[in-house]
């Protein structure tokens, strides 16, 4: 179950760990291509903000039993039901070409200058490597927007057959069904957006 998302989520934390393992290299050394590394991290971390969002706004869901919540609940199924999700996705992904733009211009010669030949290489790869994760946003994204799909779809079924605990309850295991995912999500999503934010701190003292 979304297993491209966790492939995306494996990209991240390959490119966190590289970089974990010299920032205090790069932080020691700022330039005006730090800002560049917290775009690029940013850009990467958009489509992993976007699959949080979806999720919990489908699994925050619950049917009320005096049903004054009925017309809300159905129309974010609707929604998710016509997966107009994909449209959002598309949206708000970032672009892992404009991630390998941004390491040619500013990056490829600030990490040469910072870091010995065998990190600098391990992180080269890794960003041109990325050439090829925005088809797995893409995929990703699909990926989620039809398993949002078919659970709206089912959920609606139920609901509009009078059985909301049975709506309920297929919402309850459907948390259960992605709660790794979830925290293998926002544990990728918090180091990139701790290394952004200290790479920006970092900036402030050139």
């Amino acid at each position: 179950m979304l297993t491209t998302i966790s492939s995306l989520v494996g990209i991240v934390k390959e490119l966190d760990g590289l970089l974990g393992g010299v920032r205090y290299k790069l932080f020691n050394s700022p330039t005006d291509a730090s800002e560049k590394l917290a775009e690029a991290l940013n850009e990467l971390g958009l489509v992993l903000e976007f699959v949080e969002k979806e999720l919990v706004r489908y699994l925050e869901i619950q049917f009320l039993d005096d049903r004054s919540n009925f017309l809300a609940c159905r129309s974010a199924l609707l929604s998710m039901e016509s997966g107009y999700g994909r449209v959002k996705g598309y949206e708000a992904r970032g672009h892992c070409h404009k991630i390998v733009n941004i390491y040619d211009k500013y990056l490829d010669h600030w990490f040469n200058s910072v870091l010995d030949s065998s990190e600098a290489g391990r992180i080269k790869t890794i960003f041109y490597n990325m050439n090829a994760a925005d088809d797995v946003m893409v995929i990703g994204i699909n990926e989620l927007t039809l398993w949002l799909m078919q659970e709206a779809e089912a959920v609606l079924q139920l609901a509009d057959t009078d059985q909301l605990t049975a709506a309920n309850a297929r919402i309850k295991q459907a948390r259960l069904d992605v709660k790794q995912t979830r925290k293998d999500v926002v544990e990728a999503l918090s180091a990139m957006k701790l290394m952004e934010a200290s790479l920006i701190v970092s900036l402030k003292t050139v």
